[in-house]
Formats: C-alpha cells, structure tokens, sequence
C-alpha cells in the first residue's frame, strides 16, 4: 500500500472519532529541546514529578523500539457555558467535568489501531494519553497541530488550548506533516500576569509553584505562595486561569456537550456540601480523572482554600 494513502486514511479515522486537529510526526531525538528540558531538571522542576526521565523524554523511539513515527491528536473538552465557579459550580478545572479522559481518548485510539490493522495487520501500535513519559506538546507541534504557548500548553491555534492530546505509537515509517513552524503567543504576557504564583516563565513552568501540583499530584505542603493562592482564587482541583487569560481562546473549539460535565460531576455540588464521605467520594469519582486524588488530599484542598475548618479525618 502506498504510505501517503495509508496515512491519509489514518488521518480520516481520527477525525471520524471526533478529534479536532491529528497529524503525523517523526519520532527522531528532540535534539533541539535537550537544552531547555536539561534546565528544568537542573532547577528540580520535576520535584513532585518523580517518575519523568530526560534520557527517555528526548528520545521518543524508546519507549517502543518498533515505533517509527506517531499519529498525534487534538481532542476539545471545553464548554462555552461550562465556567467553573459560576452559578455555585466549584472552581474545578474543566478538563475534570467529565469522565476520565484518559479511557475516552485510549478507546479511540484504539479503535483508530484497529482500523488500521483491516488494513495491515502487520502494523503494531500503542495508544499514550498522558500515562508514557513522552514529550506529547512537542510532537503535536511536529505534527503540524500547533505551539507550545507562553504558558507551556498546547495551542492549536484558532482552536486554542482546550483540548487533550493523544499520541498513537506506530510501527510503520510514515510521511510527516509539516512541522508547525513557530510560536504565535507575540508579545503577549497575559498568562503570565495572571498566574497568581509566579509558577510561570515564558515558555517554562515550575510544577513546584502550581496550584495544580498541591492540588492534583502531592498532598506535601505548598509554599506560601500556593496556599495564598489556593485561598484567595478558590481553585480547589487543577487551575484554569492562564487558559482562560488567553486570547486564542476567545473562540475556541468546544468539545462535545454529552461527552463534558454530567449533572452529577463534582463540580456541582454545592460548597456547603463538599465533605465527602468514603463512600461517597468513591461513587462521585468513579470513571472520573479526579479518581487519582485521594479523599484525604481532597479535604486538605478544601482546609486550604478555607472551605473547610475542622480537622481531617
């Protein structure tokens, strides 16, 4: 089969899933990004993100010896009328409304697999949604899709940043997309002014100064500064706000109505009824990405963003 038809039809099943943007990358050594990645592990950026490792992070071929090149894809999640704290909702990041996006993009994947493998079973794949230690925003802009902003987030361009990556491994030596050429954020600063923390640099963000870090990853105490800014923005699971400073989400690609924020996500509870029980917190996270903070962690946000005054137990 001729590879430029190959790689046309996998580009039209990802798009049959419902993906915003795919496109094809190489999976060569990010030679160009050894400097800047060797810099944020010098500074211990990856403090509280133990498991990342430079020597497998620039070199992408590594995690599957058989893979020759990705198929990468945007997936929107965002809602227009979706704005966490208003209406009583809680400020919880929107990427956490619906179900767990990461069996949502896998299962699309791997149908995506399959369709291919009618085509040649031969071909061997894997699906990675933020679970393998690759470079994901990186080969999305290899793969034509867009930039790594100011505020280091994917952004697709007109579609903006509301969205997930996926990236499916494949064994077969496909022609890339052209790369997406360069960075489009100009002299705009606005995600940086608004980061409450300091937590971001242009183009480099320090995980150990993010209200999601102390929110989603570590119950370990927060610098002052993030206990300060977990209090005063309200942001009790993740933080949307450099998203939502930035102008290329003005009018950005919506994600599917059905699939983002059921009447039962936690989001809608009330604030004066967000101490769970065991039981309870187990039933409202289940399929959930929030499924991976534990009940302890979550009464600890609570403390510290001054929801909740009596003792954890």
């Amino acid at each position: 089969m001729q590879l430029d038809k190959l790689k046309n039809q996998i580009i039209d099943f990802a798009l049959q899933e419902g993906f915003g943007r795919a496109g094809i990358a190489n999976l060569s050594p990010f030679d160009t990004e050894s400097q800047r990645i060797n810099r944020w592990f010098k500074n211990k950026y990856h403090r509280h993100l133990s498991y990342l490792d430079p020597a497998v992070l620039l070199f992408p071929q590594s995690l599957e010896p058989y893979a020759k090149t990705a198929l990468v894809v945007f997936y929107p999640y965002a809602r227009p009328n979706c704005i966490p704290g208003e209406r009583g909702a809680q400020k919880i990041s929107r990427y956490l409304w619906g179900d767990d996006y990461h069996w949502i993009i896998k299962k699309k994947l791997l149908r995506i697999l399959e369709s291919i493998r009618n085509i040649d079973p031969t071909i061997e794949g894997k699906p990675c949604v933020d679970t393998a230690p690759i470079l994901e925003r990186q080969l999305a802009q290899r793969a034509g899709i867009g930039w790594q902003g100011k505020n280091t987030i994917l952004i697709a361009e007109r579609d903006g940043s509301w969205g997930f990556l996926g990236v499916l491994l494949l064994g077969v030596e496909l022609p890339p997309d052209p790369p997406f050429k360069s960075e489009q954020c100009g002299s705009c600063t606005a995600c940086l002014d608004a980061c409450p923390t300091g937590a971001l640099a242009p183009f480099e963000l320090d995980p150990n100064l993010c209200i999601t870090t102390y929110t989603i990853e570590t119950e370990q105490e927060a610098p002052a500064i993030v206990e300060k800014a977990i209090r005063e923005t309200g942001w009790v699971a993740g933080c949307d706000i450099c998203q939502e400073v930035c102008p290329w989400n003005s009018k950005p690609l919506w994600g599917d109505a059905d699939t983002w924020g059921g009447s039962t996500s936690i989001h809608s509870f009330s604030t004066s009824n967000l101490r769970f029980s065991s039981s309870q917190w187990r039933k409202i996270t289940k399929k959930s990405a929030l499924r991976r903070v534990s009940r302890r962690h979550w009464l600890l946000t609570l403390r510290r963003a001054g929801l909740l005054s009596d003792p954890l137990i």
